[in-house]
């Protein structure tokens, strides 16, 4: 029997309800639940999330959903999950697919990236939540429903970019440092404000005052924003500050300051990529004597 997706699915009579049960609709679940997953550890989790899918449009009445999720459990549990659902599987509203198609490309490419086996969890919440999200927003008659999926995908996403973060590169070993003084900035700012030179100031009274040798200055960002500008970012600040500190020495400081460009690695504050944090936003300088 062929099921036709009509607008307010889920408001169908109890009369609706039970000839799709007669026609054999909505049985696949509990054919799905009793399986046991095999595979890979993102086939098993992928399993359980297709069965919760089911399981919650099934106790919703509609039935339909409930066998489309359960299929993709069971091949999820005979370990051949099947691929993300394409954006034309469903009657998507024109007004929502910009967002949904964004949400497919990055899911698509962090499975590209290996996620499955390096976040076998999130990759598996994150297809679940994606294709609940589809769903939802084909029957767009559940708004409170939509956002619920969309936030779950947006959740696993972050949690798959913080698990594939790089390493942080191991800081430089620092030279002998006497006095450290620390400038922050502004977000998207190289700009020396008032309070920043302030602490130059001090800065460069105290490499005076100790009869310092060199000036060791290093440019940091947060992790907002695309990394290859970041380090732009990071050693404006970096320069911007040695000039300031060349302009308010007693004897010139060129040749003597060493500048180094960091961008969004060694951060004071750790934070998953994409957090604004003025803590990571500084110029470190290090007198040595």
């Amino acid at each position: 029997m062929t099921i036709t997706r009509l607008p307010g699915m889920k408001a169908a009579t109890m009369t609706v309800a039970s000839i799709l049960l007669a026609g054999c609709v909505g049985t696949e679940l509990d054919v799905a639940k009793t399986l046991t997953p095999n595979g890979s550890d993102f086939s098993k989790n992928l399993y359980a999330e297709y069965i919760a899918l089911s399981k919650a449009e099934f106790g919703e009445g509609d039935y339909q959903d409930a066998d489309a999720f359960a299929s993709r459990a069971i091949d999820a549990a005979a370990g051949v999950p099947g691929d993300i659902e394409a954006l034309d599987a469903r009657m998507i509203p024109a007004v929502h697919k910009g967002a949904l198609a964004t949400a497919r490309r990055e899911l698509t490419e962090v499975f590209a990236a290996t996620s499955t086996t390096k976040d076998p969890v999130n990759s598996a919440k994150a297809q679940a939540a994606f294709e609940c999200w589809m769903q939802e927003q084909e029957e767009n008659i559940q708004p409170e429903d939509v956002e619920k999926c969309k936030a779950a995908f947006g959740a696993a996403m972050d949690a798959i970019r913080l698990a594939m973060a790089p390493a942080a590169a191991p800081a430089p070993a620092p030279a002998p440092v006497d006095l450290s003084y620390t400038v922050f900035f502004g977000f998207d700012s190289d700009v020396v404000d008032a309070v920043a030179l302030e602490e130059i100031v001090k800065a460069v009274k105290a490499f005076n005052d100790a009869g310092g040798s060199r000036v060791a200055v290093g440019g940091y960002t947060d992790r907002a924003g695309n990394p290859d500008y970041n380090v732009g970012l990071a050693e404006r600040r970096a320069r911007n500050v040695a000039e300031a500190m060349n302009d308010l020495a007693l004897n010139k400081l060129s040749g003597k300051i060493d500048i180094s460009v960091f961008g969004e690695q060694n951060n004071a504050v750790p934070t998953p990529d994409g957090a604004k944090e003025q803590g990571n936003r500084r110029v470190r300088i290090d007198i040595v004597k």
